[in-house]
Formats: structure tokens, C-alpha cells, sequence
């Protein structure tokens, strides 16, 4: 298998995308933010960029940092930008919630916060993209996988940039006709670009490998990866088409976006008989948890989207809603959440004994979990996140605050299973006395096998 360095920042961003999704799940438990408050509310835009730039970005990042390299078979480009690209998020996130708590009269905060924030994000999310685009342009040849990873990058930096503008105008910054229309349709094309192009695109790209290496399974090669990719592509083509056409007239494209949406459902579904495909065709008989774990998260997938086609046929706000919910924490966080469970433990064995193979006798990457102990935190998670969509939908706030809280302690006890790895505390008794790694930061650069 390819050789490859461990990321030293993988666990940073990691741990960042947790607290910010303990800190969201929290906000929405104590009723804050939708559905107790309107979705354009300045605390449920708190809540909103919490999940998708703290914890599904940093999230996503972060697994493109270790694992990219192993897609494309270099090693990745400029590796001491990582923390660099992780402070400016970090404070443009910071800066950014700050300005949404200021437009809610927040200590008088200055609304400025949110066009300063925004800068800051889009800096990173620049550095970041030429870091993981200079290493996709490295390899001598790339997978299919990797060009849903190009389109996520290029979906970033729109988005990013959507973002931008948007924070500048809410901010009082940019007015005239373009700030009313950028607000009625650009707000939608920001979420599209980033939902749906960047952080699904690459979820995409990263879980054919995973999927695959976990599965012991052939990598896909055939005509439904290549209609996913192709559909994907059209529909992102889709998307700047309409952005183009609001950008000179100051108007929505609606055969651009019913386009869009067709491309997209065909990208799903493709996307969705490969994943099938990989599991149908696994060397591993038995499913470990995480690869269980990740049927859930795929079926979240289909049902998120199932929803926000008839939410956009119907017209309904509540059912928009839901299937926001279910795409951001069912079908992205919780196929994260599953991910991290063996990514932890991955990355871990890796660094304490993949550099002592064939010179003793070494634990299984499973012997640092017990799934046991794990399986009911991801079945309470994703059932409660049924629950709460179930509870948008039919407009429900304390049912989906109950929901919400039990989601957060799933998402909480998952944490300490990762810790648990981390610590080494699971691994049989031949081994409990190796030396535990650092919580966050690996000693060192070792190389490794990926």
C-alpha cells in the first residue's frame, strides 16, 4: 500500500469540528436558533455556520489532510500550512459568530465583525484549497474519486466567496439592487455551493477510497462512478450558471435550477448503487461498526434528498428545514462520526505500531475500540436525528430540543470512545503498558503505512 506521512494537524482540526458540534447541538437543545427562532435569525446563523464551517469544514479538511496524499499516492504539498489555514479559520469563525450575535444586539458588538470574519475565512479556505489542489496536481495520474475532490475545492471557494459578499451586506457594507437580490437568491446558491457542492462533493470523493480500504473491496471504476462524477459536474456547472445570470440581472435562473437539481438527483443515485456496489463486492464478510455505521449515514443521504426535492416542489418551509438537518447531521456528520471512529484508532495504530511491524508482534487497528460499547451511541444519535427532523417537519420545538439533547449525548459519549482510542485504554492486556500517545498532537512525523 502507498506510504505516507501522518498529518500531524489531522486530530487538531478533529478536535476543533467536535467542540463545534457540541457547541451547535447544545445551542438548538437550549432553543436557540430554528425552529424556535426563523432561519434567517441572527442566532440560528450562529448555530448554521457552527455546523457547516466548524465542524463539517475543519471536519473535512482535516481527512482531506491525511488522506489525499494516499488518493493521488504523493505526499501533501506545503504540510507546515496546515496550522496556518486552521488559525485563520478558527479566529474567522470566531469573528463571523461574533458579528451574526451582533446584528442581534449583542453587547454593541460592531456588525463589522462579519465582513472582517468573512475575509479571515476566505483566506483560509484559499490557502487551503491551493495546498490540496497543488497536491492533487502533484500525482501523476488521478483516480476518479479525486475529481469529486477538485469539484468540492472549487464549490469552496465559490461558496467562500458567496459568503463574503453576503457578510458584507448584511453588514451594511454593500447595498442597491444587487444586495436585495443577493439576499432573496444568493443565500440558496451559498448553501448549494456549500452543502451540496463542497462538503458533499468531497465526501463523495473521500469515501469511495475509505469505503473501499475499510471494505477490502475493488475500487470502482465503472459507468455509474463515472456518471456520478459527470452529473456532478453538470450540476455544479448548473450552479454557476445561475450565479452568473443573478450576477448580471439580478434575477433567478429557474430552468437552470430545476437543471441543476435533475443533474444532482443522478449524481445521488449513481453515487448511491456504487456505494452498494463496493459492499456487495467486500473481501471483509463482517461489517465492522463503522462500515454499519456508514450505511446509516449513506441512507441519510437519499432521504435528505428525497426531502428537499419535495420541499422544493411543495414549496415548504418546515420540510426545507428537515432536510437540511438530515443532510448536514445525518448524511455529512453522522457518516463523519462513524468515519472517526476507525479514523482515530487508524491514526493512532499508526503512530504507536505500524513503525514496530515485523520487529514484534503487534494489536489489530480494532483492538483499540470496543464496538460494543460504541454501537448504541451511533444507534441513539441517528435515531434521534430522525426524531428531530421528524419534529421540524411537523413543527414540533420541544419534541426537537429533546431530540436535539439526546443527539448531543450520543455525539458526546462517541468522544469519549475516541479519547478511549486514543489513550489506548481498549487494547488487550498484552499491550496496555506501550506508550500512550499525545491526546491531539502525534510526537512526530513518521512514516507510515496508509
Amino acid at each position: 500500500m502507498q506510504m505516507a506521512t501522518i498529518s500531524r494537524w489531522t486530530l487538531a482540526y478533529f478536535s476543533g469540528a467536535l467542540v463545534a458540534l457540541v457547541s451547535a447541538l447544545a445551542l438548538m437543545a437550549l432553543g436557540l436558533g430554528y425552529p424556535s427562532e426563523g432561519l434567517m435569525e441572527p442566532r440560528t446563523l450562529v448555530v448554521v455556520h457552527l455546523i457547516t464551517i466548524g465542524w463539517l469544514s475543519l471536519l473535512m479538511l482535516g481527512a482531506l489532510m491525511q488522506f489525499l496524499p494516499v488518493l493521488v499516492g504523493r505526499e501533501l504539498v506545503w504540510p507546515k500550512l496546515p496550522p496556518v489555514i486552521l488559525a485563520l479559520i478558527l479566529s474567522g469563525l470566531a469573528l463571523l459568530l461574533c458579528g451574526f450575535l451582533a446584528l442581534d444586539g449583542w453587547h454593541n458588538a460592531p456588525v463589522e465583525f462579519l465582513t472582517l470574519g468573512g475575509l479571515l475565512l476566505l483566506a483560509g479556505f484559499c490557502v487551503a484549497a491551493v495546498m490540496l489542489f497543488a497536491t492533487l496536481l502533484s500525482a501523476r495520474s488521478l483516480p476518479l474519486p479525486a475529481g469529486f475532490v477538485a469539484l468540492g475545492l472549487l464549490s469552496l471557494l465559490v461558496a467562500a466567496t458567496l459568503g463574503e459578499t453576503l457578510a458584507s451586506v448584511l453588514a451594511g457594507l454593500v447595498g442597491g439592487n444587487f444586495s436585495v437580490a443577493l439576499v432573496m437568491h444568493g443565500v440558496g446558491l451559498h448553501a448549494a455551493f456549500g452543502l451540496g457542492g463542497w462538503l458533499t462533493l468531497a465526501a463523495m470523493g473521500v469515501s469511495y477510497r475509505l469505503v473501499s480500504m475499510f471494505l477490502v473491496a475493488p475500487e470502482r471504476k465503472g459507468v455509474l462512478t463515472r456518471m456520478a462524477f459527470w452529473s456532478a459536474t453538470i450540476a455544479l456547472g448548473g450552479l454557476a450558471g445561475v450565479l452568473m445570470i443573478l450576477i448580471a440581472t439580478n434575477a433567478s435562473w429557474s430552468l437552470g435550477l430545476a437543471l441543476t437539481g435533475l443533474a444532482a438527483a443522478l449524481a445521488i443515485g449513481a453515487y448511491l448503487a456504487d456505494i452498494a456496489g463496493l459492499y456487495r463486492t467486500r473481501r471483509r464478510a463482517r461489517l465492522e461498526l463503522h462500515m454499519a455505521g456508514a450505511v446509516a449515514g449513506m441512507a441519510m443521504l437519499g432521504l435528505g434528498a428525497g426531502l428537499l426535492a419535495w420541499a422544493l416542489w411543495t414549496g415548504s418551509q418546515p420540510v426545507l428545514a428537515a432536510a437540511i438537518h438530515v443532510l448536514a447531521l445525518g448524511w455529512l456528520g453522522g457518516l463523519g462520526l462513524v468515519m472517526l471512529y476507525k479514523i482515530v484508532a487508524f491514526l493512532t495504530w499508526l503512530e504507536c505500531f505500524a513503525p514496530h511491524m515485523g520487529r514484534m508482534i503487534t494489536p489489530r487497528v480494532q483492538d483499540l475500540v470496543c464496538e460494543r460499547r460504541a454501537a448504541p451511541f451511533f444507534i441513539l444519535y441517528f435515531a434521534a436525528e430522525l426524531a428531530g427532523a421528524t419534529a421540524i417537519v411537523f413543527g414540533s420545538d420541544v419534541v426537537f430540543r429533546i431530540a436535539t439533547a439526546l443527539q448531543l449525548l450520543g455525539v458526546m459519549m462517541l468522544i469519549h470512545q475516541y479519547v478511549r482510542a486514543r489513550r489506548l485504554a481498549d487494547l488487550p492486556e498484552a499491550w496496555m503498558d506501550h506508550p500512550k500517545p499525545r491526546l491531539i498532537l502525534p510526537a512526530t512525523r513518521q512514516r507510515s503505512v496508509a
